[in-house]
């Protein structure tokens, strides 16, 4: 009775034990390593915007093992890029009505927005991702909802790019999506790179679900 006593003891205490430990995070961010393509357009990273293909890239970096990312390069003018939005279509995205010769990153800059993922009410959760690039870049965190009866940007956060130069770095946040703005419903991410005119990448990016 005693040996049979402690073996349900010891049972009670593992299944304790068990229920203690939380689950796997959920990574709300489609794609974030950006290796798989979208599966009606193999030029486009699944889970993201089209990309312009001269501005930002989606391309292999080349010299590590961080395979498929996200390319920046904001030394290019304003008229090549609005050449290129227009040859691939993308002016209804972006457009610049008198594009100059000088470099993007004096005045608009570059983004690739992410598809939206919903959020829970209340719920924290943490932005990481990879970089790699001088300080010049933002990887923003937008919150969509309805207002006035349609959907607009109702809240948004950033995190400042922290660079090596030449070398990858991760950065994280924490943040709180529905906590001043409760109509809040879904974000996006949007990868910013401006000034200095420099090349820019991002890769790895993912949002999970946080208790603090």
């Amino acid at each position: 009775m005693i040996c049979d006593l402690r073996l349900v003891i010891l049972a009670s205490a593992l299944i304790s034990f068990q229920a203690a430990v939380p689950a796997p995070a959920q990574d709300l961010v489609v794609n974030g390593n950006f290796e798989k393509a979208d599966a009606t357009d193999p030029a486009r990273p699944a889970g993201w915007d089209r990309v312009d293909g001269l501005g930002v890239q989606w391309m292999s970096s080349v010299g590590d093992s961080h395979g498929r990312a996200i390319r920046m390069d904001t030394r290019l003018s304003e008229q090549a890029m609005q050449a290129q939005w227009i040859k691939t279509g993308l002016t209804n995205i972006w457009n610049i009505p008198k594009p100059e010769k000088n470099p993007i990153a004096e005045t608009y800059g570059l983004s690739l927005y992410s598809a939206p993922m919903p959020v829970k009410p209340g719920q924290a959760y943490k932005i990481t991702f990879d970089f790699k690039g001088r300080a010049g870049a933002k990887v923003w965190v937008r919150g969509y909802g309805i207002f006035a009866g349609e959907k607009r940007r109702r809240w948004e956060t950033y995190v400042d790019c922290h660079g090596k130069g030449d070398g990858w770095t991760t950065q994280s946040q924490i943040f709180h999506p529905t906590k001043f703005h409760k109509d809040v419903t879904e974000i996006k991410v949007m990868l910013f790179a401006y000034y200095p005119p420099d090349v820019y990448w991002f890769d790895n990016v993912r949002i999970e679900p946080v208790v603090e």
